[in-house]
């Protein structure tokens, strides 16, 4: 059969509404010819008796069209959406192949930021020594000291005070108070590796610390002989938030790396002179790489400030630092303040005061 012929048959063939118009005429004259056509296929004359018995409607074939669709539709979606990854792939091969150096490098290229204190002390710090591990002040100790104060402070606040035994005092005149009266306040506390600190997050307003890193970028060792073309190194000034760089510090100071702690304390008091947290935490750090008179100095700040927090602690490392540093008379003093408010380190003043 030539092509010709087949277009004949293909444009001759019995359509829906070809048969649906044979179901339903009464023209008979319409109706034979209709089934002349059909004789010339065998399919479209079995399909024009079956429609003849009249029990199949045409909204029944209009409704299983819908159900044959919609229940081939994931095929043709999942089809879509394979080629379509097909093409990408093969732009992304043509690409590689096009511009195989560039893609190398910016594939293998490495960012690093190191921070200045992580690599180069400042001079004064680098050359302090460091006291013998059993004369330091311990973190172990310090950590055991805010736990201890956590439960008496626990304690005090759940014994109940019954007003009928308060002591009934003489009501005395008042004196008027001679000077500039110092407000003073508990702040919010948080806790960083066991470590108490006052969480500035409070208090300020999206505190950052200003320090110097130094971003490397590169090729890791095993890729060859691969080389790219950099900017040469140098220390830039980056601004950190105050809580993250804290963070570091803390630790750095909580795994006895006096040096590296101290010089990043003094860092964030470049940038915040009165802040609690760097100033107690460098006085630590001071003492155990034997700078008493630093230390008594940046413990006298603490005292200053407006917030309680380290209240206790501070006077009683000051009074070792002044005692460590020769200035018996200066620590006597405060070690008999300490005894006489009864404090939790009002013990431990009254053994080194004897």
């Amino acid at each position: 059969m030539n092509s010709n012929q087949t277009n004949n048959n293909s444009n001759n063939r019995l359509s829906r509404e070809d048969v649906e118009t044979y179901r339903t005429s009464s023209d008979e004259s319409v109706k034979h010819a209709f089934e002349k056509k059909a004789q010339e296929s065998d399919f479209e004359n079995d399909a024009l008796e079956g429609w003849g018995d009249k029990t199949l409607q045409s909204p029944d074939m209009s409704r299983l069209d819908k159900k044959f669709l919609s229940s081939n539709k994931w095929i043709y979606w999942t089809t879509g959406t394979f080629a379509l990854v097909i093409i990408s792939l093969l732009f992304i091969y043509s690409n590689e192949q096009l511009n195989p150096n560039e893609n190398k490098s910016i594939k293998n290229q490495q960012i690093v930021s190191i921070e200045k204190t992580d690599l180069v002390l400042p001079d004064n710090i680098e050359q302090m020594n460091e006291l013998p591990v059993k004369e330091q002040i311990s973190v172990k100790t310090i950590k055991k000291d805010f736990s201890n104060q956590q439960k008496e402070e626990t304690i005090v606040n759940e014994v109940p005070v019954k007003v009928d035994e308060l002591p009934l005092n003489k009501i005395e005149e008042s004196k008027p108070q001679v000077g500039i009266v110092k407000e003073s306040v508990l702040g919010k506390e948080i806790y960083l590796n066991d470590l108490k600190l006052l969480d500035y997050r409070a208090y300020r307003s999206k505190s950052k610390i200003t320090t110097k890193q130094m971003i490397l970028t590169g090729t890791p060792a095993n890729i060859g002989e691969e080389v790219l073309t950099e900017e040469e190194p140098t220390w830039k000034d980056v601004e950190i938030p105050y809580m993250d760089y804290l963070e570091k510090t803390i630790e750095l100071f909580s795994k006895g790396q006096n040096k590296k702690a101290l010089s990043r304390f003094v860092i964030i008091l470049e940038t915040n002179p009165d802040d609690l947290n760097a100033n107690f935490y460098a006085g630590l750090c001071y003492y155990n790489l034997k700078e008493y008179k630093s230390a008594s100095n940046t413990f006298s700040k603490c005292l200053d400030s407006k917030y309680l927090n380290f209240n206790e602690e501070a006077e009683w490392y000051q009074a070792k630092s002044l005692l460590a540093a020769g200035s018996v008379s200066e620590s006597k003093v405060i070690l008999k303040k300490i005894k006489s408010e009864g404090g939790y380190y009002a013990k431990q003043a009254e053994k080194l005061l004897q």
